[in-house]
């Protein structure tokens, strides 16, 4: 089977003013066709900068310095304008980190899904409402008419962030990446997400990355476990062989530090 997403000798860089801040050195990730790959570690280890450089997401103060990155053979760094956007959307989705602070606070979830798809094809608005309540549909959530009318601010915290994870599903991407989804979530809630993105892969057969500090999170979901420590690759393999037989100290240290996430 060939892998969805190769990233390969991944190096990167931040900028600040004069300084040059490293990022990531020299990481390895392949994702294949509804794979759940957990990527794990401390803040700062350089966890979200690998999924925001597979989506061409650095910005002007962030620079991929050596390595490639292949979405379905396609060199992502290469890629520009109309090619990038193809991979994005139709291709590769984000959720980030708190949906809601991202969403326009005085406009419809409705319109701002709408504009949200017509980026990547001309679409009405009527067939991108369709495809809202099919999904909530699929993801058994109730009120999805009622969703689509609301304003972000009249949502709690959880919806939004499954408005977040519908807005990134909505064109079907077959790999979907997330940027610590549950971090602004409390326990309960977070639980509800987790799952309703696992449910994505068993619906649609999607890939997804999710980047999180959460040990109890990737037990939970994942297939394989990357671990990063100081933008470097330390341990990657199965979520067996990392979880319960960990080869590396520091990957002990994060798995004895987390309360691993109640199955029920």
């Amino acid at each position: 089977m060939e892998a969805i997403l190769k990233i390969k000798g991944l190096k990167s860089y931040y900028y600040s003013g004069q300084n040059v801040i490293p990022a990531v050195d020299g990481v390895d990730l392949d994702i294949y066709p509804g794979e759940i790959v957990g990527i794990v570690g401390e803040s700062g280890s350089g966890k979200s900068t690998v999924i925001k450089a597979a989506m061409g997401l650095l910005g002007k103060n962030g620079a991929v310095t050596r390595g490639d990155i292949y979405y379905r053979g396609k060199n992502v760094l290469e890629a520009k304008g109309e090619e990038l956007r193809k991979m994005r959307g139709p291709g590769m989705g984000m959720i980030f980190q708190n949906t809601g602070a991202s969403l326009c606070p005085i406009r419809r979830i409705e319109e701002q899904l709408y504009e949200s798809v017509l980026q990547h094809e001309k679409i009405s608005r009527f067939e991108v409402r369709r495809r809202a309540l099919e999904l909530f549909e699929k993801m058994k959530l109730r009120d999805g008419e009622r969703i689509l009318k609301s304003y972000p601010f009249e949502l709690s915290g959880g919806m939004n962030q499954r408005v977040g994870i519908m807005m990134a599903m909505i064109m079907n991407p077959d790999l979907l990446f997330a940027d610590e989804p549950t971090s602004a979530l409390d326990v309960t809630v977070q639980a509800q997400v987790v799952r309703e993105m696992v449910k994505l892969r068993e619906l649609f057969g999607t890939g997804i990355a999710i980047v999180t500090h959460n040990i109890g999170v990737v037990e939970y979901m994942a297939d394989q476990i990357a671990v990063l420590y100081q933008g470097k690759l330390v341990e990657y393999g199965t979520k067996e062989e990392v979880l319960y037989h960990p080869q590396e100290p520091y990957t002990r240290q994060l798995i004895g530090a987390v309360l691993r996430m109640d199955r029920g």
